[in-house]
């Protein structure tokens, strides 16, 4: 409690300080950090590469708006249902990918994430094509639209907070000590009677359905979607998001977040370029600050801080 104390205390006080565009952040970063806690579990503490978690993303975004406009749901049981059909969509996935390891693993993902984004350009029906998908309704709690940035907000920490709260239990849990052991080495996981493969499928269902709230969210808050946002440089930035909060890092996912979507805005005038940036900072960050950032630079600037307070105040 006191991690979601400090954080909410940060936010607010980051929200008051810039005003409108800070609340703006603030939400993009709300959104964003649900994928990249999915790829956490998977990545940091299953040990599982992906390339292709913008599809998820993407599927979640498209799903949640084509859903509740077909069926007529109300915008957040549309995201939760997207959520659930996503989250199955990634178990047969990894029930197909999970046959590999290594580089081969990550180009399967890979090639499951431009399959997937070159689907929403051709499916012109059903996405909108490269003119994308407008008119869809907005986020609504109890018949009363959240249209501004101060009224999404709440709801998108909320759902974030709460799924913080339940990675974290899961990895205090025993089914999250096989799930780093499988990291370490899934053979000797699968001596001792686990069914290896079974776990790495549920860790990929759980985090696509991450990955599918999120992007539902995204597509209310928005109120239009295209192909553009889920393409192959936004896997790469999930990515880079996770390295620099620390692959096994739950809460560090706060800032790898935050971090990449501040050097983001300062990227804008690069244009499509930016993806070349992003590649460079995670080649940089796995090699130099393996552990992220935070443990890499934050974390002992803090420490040697709090040595040289103790020296003063002797």
């Amino acid at each position: 409690m006191l991690r979601i104390s400090l954080i909410m205390t940060a936010l607010a006080a980051c929200v008051l300080a810039g005003g409108d565009y800070a609340m703006s952040l603030a939400v993009v970063i709300g959104l964003q950090a649900l994928p990249a806690l999915g790829l956490t579990l998977l990545t940091g503490y299953t040990g599982q590469i992906s390339l292709g978690h913008a599809a998820f993303y993407g599927l979640g975004a498209y799903g949640a708006a084509l859903i509740g406009s077909a069926l007529g749901l109300p915008p957040i049981l549309g995201v939760l249902l997207a959520a659930v059909l996503v989250g199955g969509i990634a178990w047969a996935m990894g029930w197909l990918v999970f046959r590999l390891k290594g580089h081969h693993l990550a180009m399967a993902t890979l090639a499951f994430g431009i399959i997937v984004q070159i689907a929403f350009v051709e499916m012109h029906g059903l996405t909108g094509g490269p003119n994308g998908l407008s008119g869809i309704a907005p986020l609504s709690i109890f018949g009363k639209d959240l249209i501004t940035d101060a009224q999404v907000l709440p709801v998108v920490w909320t759902a974030l907070i709460l799924a913080l709260l339940f990675a974290q239990n899961l990895i205090s849990s025993p089914a999250g000590l096989v799930m780093r052991a499988i990291a370490e080495g899934d053979k000797v996981v699968g001596s001792l009677g686990n069914d290896v493969a079974a776990v790495k499928r549920k860790v990929m269902m759980l985090s696509g359905f991450l990955c599918a709230v999120g992007g539902g969210l995204y597509a209310h808050y928005v109120g239009y979607l295209s192909p553009g946002p889920f393409d192959v440089g936004f896997s790469v930035r999930l990515l880079l998001m996770v390295a620099l909060g620390g692959f096994a890092n739950i809460w560090g996912v706060l800032f790898g977040v935050a971090f990449v979507t501040l050097v983001g805005e300062a990227l804008k005038p690069l244009g499509a370029f930016d993806v070349i940036a992003y590649g460079v900072l995670l080649v940089v960050s796995v090699i130099f600050f393996p552990q992220g950032l935070l443990a890499g630079v934050v974390d002992p600037i803090a420490a040697q801080a709090r040595r040289l307070r103790k020296v003063v105040t002797r």
